[in-house]
């Protein structure tokens, strides 16, 4: 069995306060890190601005995130990442929505030098379809991410999900190349729980083999306007043969 590779992404929230206004809200925050403590530990601290707003009796949603990394530790770059996101919710009735989105995020290291890192940068438009039911809402939604720095590549996936009216919910989605591999690439999968001052999810991610399997814990406490989080990535759990 290849070795447990413990990341911890996050550990503390350090400063996150939110400010809301009509439908606009601001949020500002701070991460720490330690990296891949596995491997070499190395301290960083991530300030983070949320810009978030609807539009047209919440038809239209709008958001806007900026994160920038500072690591200390000479050989790890800095890095700067931007996500963007718009959403316009079609009504068909008094249960069901249609939702188109545009997704939009780069990623970038700063410090030595400026280049395409991480995932580098991706457009992904996606459909949504969701139903309230008695038992809770239903959704699908369908994405085509293209990825378009440092490479160009194509993808699709599909998710299924499912919200419970006593805050618990699920999503399962399946990922697939289209280019410059075809294939089918991972299973992911995001156990949920939202309460009015705690939420936790579980995310897990598996290749396409079903050998390889990345978890994540996250768990948020909200104090008024100021949110505290904290969480891990347990990487590379392989499955043992004969289970």
């Amino acid at each position: 069995m290849k070795k447990i590779v413990f990341v911890l992404l996050i550990l503390l929230l350090v400063c996150g306060f939110s400010v809301a206004q009509d439908k606009t809200r601001i949020s500002a925050g701070a991460e720490l890190g330690f990296g891949d403590v596995a491997d070499e530990a190395v301290f960083g601290i991530t300030p983070q601005l949320i810009y978030e707003h609807s539009f047209f009796e919440d038809a239209l949603d709008v958001s806007f995130e900026i994160d920038y990394t500072f690591n200390f530790e000479d050989k790890i770059p800095q890095e700067i990442y931007a996500e963007e996101d718009i959403g316009y919710n079609l009504s068909l009735n008094d249960v069901s929505t249609f939702t188109v989105s545009l997704h939009n995020e780069n990623n970038f290291s700063t410090v030595p030098e400026f280049e395409d890192t991480g995932d580098g940068s991706i457009f992904e438009p996606s459909v949504t379809y969701s139903m309230a039911l008695n038992a809770g809402e239903l959704a699908f939604t369908a994405g085509f991410p293209v990825g378009y720095l440092p490479d160009t590549t194509f993808g699709t996936y599909g998710t299924t999900g499912f919200t419970f009216p006593f805050w618990f919910g699920f999503e399962v989605t399946a990922h697939m190349d289209i280019s410059p591999d075809a294939g089918y690439s991972e299973t992911n999968i995001v156990l949920y729980y939202a309460a009015e001052a705690f939420s936790a999810e579980l995310e897990i991610d598996a290749d396409a083999e079903f050998k390889v399997y990345t978890i994540s814990p996250f768990v948020e406490w909200y104090i008024g306007s100021f949110t505290v989080w904290a969480g891990v990535d347990l990487g590379r759990v392989v499955k043992r043969r004969g289970r």
